[in-house]
């Protein structure tokens, strides 16, 4: 390991060191607003920069968790801008990362006729590393504008295809697909171009066990949910070599979605199965993802597995937050909020 690997390393352990605890989270469950939310992370080492001059009185659901992420925003691109590695590219898949979610929450935007600030949800200094037109985005209320805002960037190529498409037939999930294969292809080609052996093969599989349960979950929510068709599902599934394409089809032509959770709980993961299906499902994938972040962040020596691992971790605290700040938001039971969160 490089001296840079192992300042890296450092670096990310010491930010996590300030990641926020069980503690942290029981104290957050028993607050009653939004405000006193952000009164509580306002006094937190990880909150207190991106807090300090917001009153929490003006805070509200969408204004918290916009800077909840941008402090996640902040934080790993001042990693990246750490690097100076001659894998740099294999951490940029972090800011791939960030410019899908930006774009998914512009598009879910357009479905919910809402506006969406862009600008004021991205760190300060992202647009020195993205060639998105932030402002111009911002500006777009369909599809095809957003295309035409995107021209200087590889995703006007991806989005072409829907560039028809009206607002009121968006099919959101045919757009949280597109962008997975495009964050999987990136991982995949990165993590082969730039690593060898043991490394590589962990960083696959890590890769591979996370498609593996996003297809599982994605079969369910769209025959559950959305009525699509078995082939149509087939079509938005990233491949993965750890199931094969022969029982893939099987789930697939499962017509029940109910009895999908079948498949789960005779893989061994049973336990996470309640009458609360997709929740516990969920559940599941999420602890599948706390159990890969927490081996490589604590065993491994390797700084592209920290790295990883740091990534899986920030998801996670910014899902268990939305979770809590949602659940105050909708006044549903405090110990049924506890029941979503992954930690």
């Amino acid at each position: 390991m490089s001296f840079v690997g192992n300042a890296l390393i450092a670096k990310i352990k010491n930010l996590h060191a300030t990641d926020l605890t069980a503690q942290d989270y029981q104290e957050l469950l028993r607050r009653d607003t939004i405000p006193d939310i952000g009164t509580y992370l306002k006094k937190h080492p990880a909150y207190q920069d991106i807090l300090a001059n917001v009153s929490e009185v003006t805070l509200n659901r969408s204004r918290l968790e916009g800077l909840i992420r941008r402090q996640k925003f902040d934080r790993t691109i001042k990693l990246v801008n750490f690097i100076s590695l001659k894998d740099k590219n294999f951490y940029m898949l972090s800011l791939i990362k960030m410019e899908h979610e930006v774009i998914l929450a512009v598009i879910r935007s357009y479905i919910s006729h809402e506006d969406y600030d862009v600008v004021d949800q991205i760190p300060y200094y992202f647009d020195k590393y993205s060639k998105i037109d932030f402002v111009a985005l911002t500006k777009t209320e369909n599809v095809e504008e957003m295309i035409a805002a995107l021209s200087n960037t590889r995703y006007a190529a991806m989005l072409k295809p829907y560039a028809a498409v009206k607002n009121d037939d968006i099919r959101y999930y045919e757009f949280e697909a597109l962008f997975e294969n495009d964050y999987y292809n990136f991982a995949f080609t990165q993590t082969t171009k730039n690593y060898r052996g043991k490394l590589r093969k962990e960083l696959l599989d890590a890769f591979r066990a996370r498609i593996e349960m996003e297809n599982m979950i994605k079969i369910y929510r769209l025959k559950k949910f959305y009525g699509v068709a078995d082939s149509d599902i087939k079509a938005i599934l990233i491949p993965s070599s750890r199931i094969s394409e022969r029982k893939l089809d099987e789930i697939i032509a499962i017509k029940n979605p109910d009895d999908i959770l079948k498949v789960i709980i005779d893989s061994g993961v049973g336990p996470y199965i309640t009458n609360k299906n997709q929740i516990n499902l969920e559940y599941y994938r999420d602890h599948m993802r706390l159990s890969i972040a927490n081996r490589f962040m604590y065993f491994s020596t390797q700084a592209p597995e920290v790295f990883l691992a740091y990534t899986f971790l920030n998801e996670l605290e910014v899902q268990n937050l939305t979770y809590i700040i949602e659940g105050i938001r909708y006044q549903i039971d405090e110990s049924e909020i506890r029941t979503m969160l992954v930690y």
